[in-house]
């Protein structure tokens, strides 16, 4: 066998082992759960489950957003102020007292999270468009989905949560109340 065969032979036994240790790894890397729904939660109130279903019979907006250097796209979803009328969380009368101390935390499958004072999505208030989010220009998501929180306000979509998971109205009020 020639010197150069032979370096031939040894470069591709050490290719083919790294490549069998890494398939090895792989298989034993945790999966993430597919995420199929989003869990909204409010203090005192039945827990509920978002799935496809429920989320198709609620009222869908269309709106035309951008992220970073991506080309607009159209986007369908439910304002986020109606998954919480939804929920039990009504903004349909000007918040006041110790409402106006309450924010909603959105989580996604990684743990991202981001909150939302409520008076933001007060339309007396703050009034922030806020949408969870199923399609894009006509399609289900994919990767970043079934569930996707869009902020197109945002100058920046750091708020843009991919697969989102949870939803949750916290009260924020620290005063004991005597």
């Amino acid at each position: 066998m020639t010197t150069r065969a032979f370096k031939q032979s040894i470069l591709a036994s050490v290719v083919l082992s790294i490549g069998l240790a890494l398939s090895a790894h792989a298989a034993d890397a945790p999966t993430t759960p597919a995420v199929t729904s989003v869990q909204v939660t409010v203090a005192g109130k039945p827990a509920l489950t978002l799935d496809a279903k429920t989320f198709a019979g609620l009222p869908h907006e269309e709106v035309t957003a951008t992220a970073h250097d991506e080309p607009p796209s159209q986007w369908k979803g439910v304002k986020l102020e109606d998954v919480l009328a939804k929920a039990g969380v009504s903004l349909d009368k000007p918040l006041r007292g110790r409402q106006l101390a309450s924010f909603v935390r959105v989580t996604a499958s990684d743990q991202y999270q981001v909150v939302f004072a409520l008076s933001d999505l007060d339309p007396t208030l703050g009034h922030t468009q806020v949408l969870l989010v199923d399609q894009r220009d006509g399609k289900p998501l994919d990767k970043d989905g079934p569930f996707r929180l869009l902020v197109p306000g945002d100058k920046r979509p750091a708020r843009w949560v991919r697969n989102v998971t949870s939803i949750e109205v916290v009260d924020g009020d620290t005063t004991s109340r005597q």
